[in-house]
């Protein structure tokens, strides 16, 4: 009886294994593309700075209609973040900004897999998400 136990548990600690396994390699080997794209008037420029705990890509000023865009793939812890910090200045001369994760491995395969677009608008920021084949107001600028 103490043979078989011990063998289940080696059993099920080598079954975890290989699971882990398979979704760390599944996950890390996708190639990630996340891009911005400024939608939100004609005229008004976006300033937008984003990085990770390694990786600063800089300032970047995009005109309206133009797209940020970066490619990565996703750690074998399946922490990868990805943050943005923005700022435009509307018609009326108010300044508006915001920052934002704009990729998070955990929650973000799950709602745009390997291709994360964002629109940046008026209203809100963007997110596509897979399973509605639609973008959704994922982050409101502050009032």
């Amino acid at each position: 009886m103490m043979i078989a136990s011990h063998n289940l548990k080696y059993v099920s600690i080598l079954f975890t294994m290989m699971v882990f396994t398979v979704l760390v390699r599944e996950c890390s080997s996708q190639r990630i593309h996340a891009s911005v794209t400024n939608e939100i008037s004609e005229g008004v420029e976006l300033h937008i700075h984003c990085k990770s705990k390694d990786t600063d890509f800089g300032d970047h000023t995009l005109i309206n209609g133009a797209k940020f865009s970066w490619n990565f793939k996703i750690n074998i812890f399946v922490t990868t973040l990805y943050w943005c910090n923005m700022s435009w200045t509307n018609v009326d001369g108010k300044y508006v900004q915001g920052s934002y994760n704009m990729y998070v491995a955990r929650r973000d395969w799950k709602r745009c897999e390997n291709y994360c677009h964002f629109y940046v608008r008026k209203d809100c920021v963007y997110g596509y998400i897979r399973k509605k084949g639609a973008f959704k107001c994922v982050y409101s600028w502050a009032r």
